[in-house]
């Protein structure tokens, strides 16, 4: 039975054991790896957590928030298609907010601001929500070939209802734009091209510094890639 743990180490804990499980994958993942990085022995590892898969449903729900961490500890033993079903639920909302599905929903005009301004702030919005949920969005890219259960929920409810936004915003705006590409290719890089700069730049082993906030350049990108620069 796992013992209660202060937050503090069990934040540690989660960034080793996310460090391990986009390493290696979930499957070649063992206690072992996780408690290596930390410098501890397994049985400290076992003290905090029961499982595996206990561990890797608290990185995925706290990785990128470990203030939330509950102060009574871990859930028991948490099933991968328990954790896909939570995922999944929090992606959709999370797609739901934003301003891209609301243009697209509503098929709103365009601002006073014009296509340009409303393309960057689209794209920094989403930017941001991807950069804020890193570490589950990479953890799930590397281990979705190893757990069915999760492999929809990034790849379908995540990447995918991603790239039909951006492909039903297009086809909106179609007339306005000067790129003359399959929409449906467009809106897959742009996706990700996002999801590289936000995800999966922090990380990188040997990471260039670009300085600590990439989205505004990003979204500049995204903007020039639809309309050229002097639009």
């Amino acid at each position: 039975m796992p013992r209660t743990t202060p937050p503090d180490r069990l934040s540690k804990l989660l960034d080793a054991a996310a460090a391990a499980f986009v390493e290696h994958g979930f499957q070649r993942t063992q206690m072992d790896d996780i408690a290596e990085r930390l410098g501890v022995s397994k049985g400290t590892v076992y003290r905090a957590v029961d499982s595996k898969e206990t561990l890797f449903a608290a990185v995925v729900a706290w990785g990128d928030r470990p203030d939330d961490l509950p102060a009574d500890g871990l859930t028991p033993t948490v099933a991968p298609a328990e954790v896909a079903t939570r995922v999944a639920g929090e992606l959709a909302r999370d797609v739901a907010g934003l301003d891209l599905a609301r243009i697209v929903a509503t098929r709103a005009r365009l601002s006073a601001g014009g296509l340009g301004d409303e393309i960057e702030q689209i794209t920094l919005d989403l930017y941001r929500l991807m950069h804020s949920r890193r570490t589950a969005i990479m953890v799930l890219d590397r281990c979705a070939d190893q757990l069915p259960e999760l492999a929809a929920v990034w790849f379908g409810d995540g990447r995918y209802a991603l790239v039909d936004l951006w492909h039903d915003y297009l086809e909106l705006r179609s007339r306005h734009l000067s790129i003359d590409v399959d929409t449906a290719i467009v809106a897959r890089t742009i996706v990700e091209v996002i999801t590289t700069w936000a995800v999966k730049m922090p990380w990188d082993p040997a990471p260039r510094p670009y300085g600590d906030d990439t989205g505004p350049a990003c979204a500049t990108m995204i903007r020039h890639l639809l309309i050229g620069a002097a639009r």
